[in-house]
């Protein structure tokens, strides 16, 4: 009688562990199902926003039967920074993500504005893809005996171009400027510099402020964090920085850097030997230097770049260099130089007068080439300089009005 109830027990409590794991697996499934959902409704969502480009800066709420989507959506640098959070029966699930516009077939490899001058094309230029050019087109020159090498003028399809190069979100024009002039400050979120400080894209901005000089060395400094001076900023090859926003008057970023950041700069940027910036990152200067006629003023400064690239650095990103809107057109100022050897993935955009010695495997816009060789100055001659299409199909840049954007990372 013992021996049966004993065994009545034992099935008793299997059965119970058997009802109890059924109970907590399908408890968990449900869960599981609840997580799943709620990450591809913020994803989903995250994705739609790509479409309609638009700027919320204020969180937009949506309620779902028993789901909750809250989206925000604003700039953070060259970048579009969108958040959404999906709660789904109080499952919660955030994404974030920087966006950029998307290439498609018929984006500009080469844009050079139409100024009535054609553009001459030296040495061992190489243009492939589309080619946005003057109604003058193109031809071969040779600058002190050096001549065009190609076996064709380009490799692609030619379209005139119009008097200016394509704009920029008005919007984000507003946001850089408001930015250099530290609206963005929130005395609440400064910290000071120290050895190691990280902050996610889902918390608020931390800002590292100072009148004076920083120099960044063994510094590692990563997330959702501004570095601004109102003197200079200094980056050694020793720091590591990891998706930092960097804003001064003057940047200069010495021989070896390596890391993922943006720069954004009033009067002057110049990025050393052998570095690697790691996309998707970013150089702007918007230019708020005065600048003599082209009658006045020292030669030699004339020819001095107010953003330089320097040889064997590669940069994968954006790169660009914004005039003052009033300012008239300095015909042989040098405002943007990619030197030789130097090789930039992504998109140069220069509103002045570019020296493009170096590569660029996506697109390249300016108002003019310049050229400064053996004593001279040449006008729309692209000596040396290669145009190539982008290798990246997904790739996400330059904040353009009414387009379409692709992600160019997911954020933390």
């Amino acid at each position: 009688m013992q021996f049966a109830l004993l065994i009545s027990v034992i099935i008793a409590i299997l059965l119970s562990a058997f009802l109890l794991l059924t109970h907590v697996q399908s408890f968990f499934r449900i869960k599981s199902q609840e997580l799943i959902k709620a990450s591809e409704l913020a994803s989903l969502a995250l994705v739609e926003s790509l479409e309609n480009n638009s700027i919320t800066k204020d969180t937009i709420r949506t309620n779902i039967d028993t789901k909750t989507l809250k989206l925000v959506s604003n700039y953070h640098g060259i970048w579009t920074k969108t958040i959404t959070e999906a709660v789904v029966k109080n499952r919660k699930i955030k994404q974030a993500a920087f966006s950029g516009t998307a290439i498609h077939s018929k984006t500009a490899n080469l844009y050079l504005a139409n100024k009535n001058s054609p553009l001459v094309v030296v040495g061992n230029t190489r243009l492939e893809g589309n080619s946005y050019l003057p109604k003058q087109g193109i031809k071969a020159g040779n600058i002190s005996g050096n001549y065009y090498q190609g076996s064709s003028l380009y490799y692609g399809r030619t379209v005139e171009s119009k008097p200016n190069i394509p704009e920029l979100d008005t919007s984000w024009i507003s946001y850089i400027e408001s930015l250099l002039k530290g609206a963005y400050l929130d005395e609440d979120h400064i910290i000071p510099l120290s050895i190691e400080i990280k902050n996610s894209f889902y918390d608020p901005t931390k800002t590292i402020y100072s009148n004076e000089t920083i120099t960044l060395g063994n510094e590692n400094i990563a997330g959702n964090i501004i570095i601004q001076s109102t003197s200079k900023i200094v980056i050694t090859a020793a720091s590591r920085l990891t998706d930092v926003v960097l804003i001064a008057p003057t940047i200069i970023v010495q021989d070896n850097v390596k890391g993922r950041f943006q720069l954004i700069a009033t009067k002057k940027i110049e990025v050393g030997t052998q570095c690697h910036l790691y996309y998707p990152s970013s150089v702007t200067l918007l230019d708020k230097t005065a600048t003599s006629s082209t009658n006045q003023g020292n030669a030699i400064q004339q020819r001095i770049p107010n953003l330089i690239i320097e040889k064997n650095t590669t940069i994968e990103g954006v790169l660009l260099y914004l005039k003052k809107k009033q300012e008239v057109q300095n015909r042989i100022k040098t405002h943007l130089k990619v030197e030789t050897g130097a090789q930039i993935i992504g998109e140069i955009y220069c509103q002045g007068n570019a020296e493009f010695l170096g590569t660029v495997k996506g697109s390249l816009f300016t108002h003019q080439f310049i050229a400064n060789q053996s004593g001279s100055v040449y006008l729309n001659h692209l000596y040396n300089g290669k145009i190539l299409v982008n290798p990246i199909p997904d790739y996400a840049g330059l904040p353009f009005k009414n387009s379409k954007k692709n992600v160019a990372t997911w954020l933390y």
